[in-house]
């Protein structure tokens, strides 16, 4: 396990080994939570799988922002020429709801990434969110930046946005009208027809977070509407919640009760749901 710094290497992470092979390399990142935590357990999966991964940081750690609020494509970027530097061949990218965002707006603009992993994705930008508690709620920026550019970005209608009090009320987190409710403009679709490698969309049709079977459907049918040259596939699941994750908290687990957990995480994606062609390209 090798730990990666913001000031020497230009991002955070934790590289984890798999197998030892470095034929291939996933990137995994996590959602609006923020933080090391779910991605560093994501990237354990794939270690123990044999599949090398590396966890990074977007946000709400030491070394990042505290806020999902401008977050630099160049974290990725940085990531993938360090790994090319520990000799990785192919890399690719993994992230989940917001990280999701992140991972089809860098394999959109990064010519190194071999492969494309969206779980419960969306298929525009969208706002920052800032602050903490009853004060959290849309940035008034993007979520992402690159060269020092804020990327356009779908603003949310909803201005207030009081998680703790919803999640008391309705025992769940259950903000898909609010997720649904935003502005979304031509420059702000992320255009998946420019990723240069295989595609895999997992997404939720009981999803309350946001609409990510229905994005995800509008991005499949990007990609077979401009004959796509590479492989693309989206697996729908009836009652998987937004939480498209092999680790989670307590926590988050009480507060999304009425939908299922995925049970597997992406490292199965790989192994089981991409079709061998998938596997040999990434």
């Amino acid at each position: 396990m090798i730990h990666t710094l913001m000031k020497e290497d230009g991002f955070e992470g934790i590289l984890f080994p798999g197998n030892g092979s470095k034929d291939k390399v996933i990137i995994v990142m996590s959602g609006s939570n923020g933080g090391m935590n779910m991605a560093k357990h994501e990237a354990e999966f794939y270690h123990k799988n044999g599949i090398p991964a590396m966890s990074l940081a977007l946000f709400k750690t030491k070394q990042t922002s505290p806020d999902l609020v401008s977050v630099p494509i160049e974290y990725v970027e940085n990531a993938i020429r360090y790994l090319k530097e520990q000799g990785y061949q192919k890399i690719g990218i993994d992230g989940a709801s917001k990280g999701s965002e992140m991972a089809l707006v860098a394999g959109s603009l990064l010519l190194d990434i071999s492969c494309v992993i969206a779980r419960v994705p969306s298929y525009y930008v969208s706002e920052g969110l800032a602050g903490k508690g009853k004060r959290k709620g849309p940035s008034g920026t993007s979520c992402w930046s690159y060269k020092g550019k804020d990327l356009p970005y779908a603003a949310y209608k909803t201005r207030i946005i009081n998680m703790a009090e919803m999640i008391k009320k309705e025992k769940e987190i259950r903000i898909r009208d609010i997720n649904s409710d935003k502005d979304v403009t031509p420059d702000t679709i992320i255009p998946v027809e420019n990723i240069r490698g295989p595609v895999l969309f997992l997404s939720s049709k009981k999803d309350e977070v946001w609409p990510s079977f229905e994005s995800a459907c509008i991005m499949e049918e990007k990609l077979e509407s401009v004959s796509f040259p590479y492989e693309h596939k989206h697996v729908a699941f009836e009652n998987m919640s937004h939480a498209a994750i092999a680790h989670l908290p307590w926590i988050y687990t009480s507060a999304s009760a009425p939908a299922l957990f995925m049970p597997f995480a992406t490292a199965s994606a790989i192994a089981c749901v991409f079709p061998l062609p998938l596997q040999k390209q990434l």
